[in-house]
């Protein structure tokens, strides 16, 4: 699934930008940034979350995660691997 600050609207919208996605798109909307701050991600001097990508196991604990930093790129087959990985 994929997490944002942004509405559930904007979401939608990338994802259609996008042709659509195959995997749930939550908001973390309101209050802004409560899950992105559970997982220390929230830039709160900025009010923007941080981009990352957090893998969690069946057991609901992470199993591993990256940060790339706001104008940070991932690259899907690296993701893909260690999702498989995992």
């Amino acid at each position: 699934m994929g997490v944002s600050i942004d509405s559930k609207f904007t979401n939608g919208a990338w994802a259609k930008s996008l042709g659509g996605v195959n995997y749930p798109l939550l908001s973390d909307f309101h209050p802004k940034g409560a899950m992105a701050a559970a997982y220390g991600l929230y830039l709160d001097a900025r009010g923007i979350s941080d981009r990352a990508t957090v893998l969690i196991g069946t057991d609901g604990k992470v199993q591993w995660s990256e940060s790339v930093g706001p104008p940070g790129k991932r690259e899907a087959a690296d993701l893909l691997a260690k999702c498989r990985s995992c």
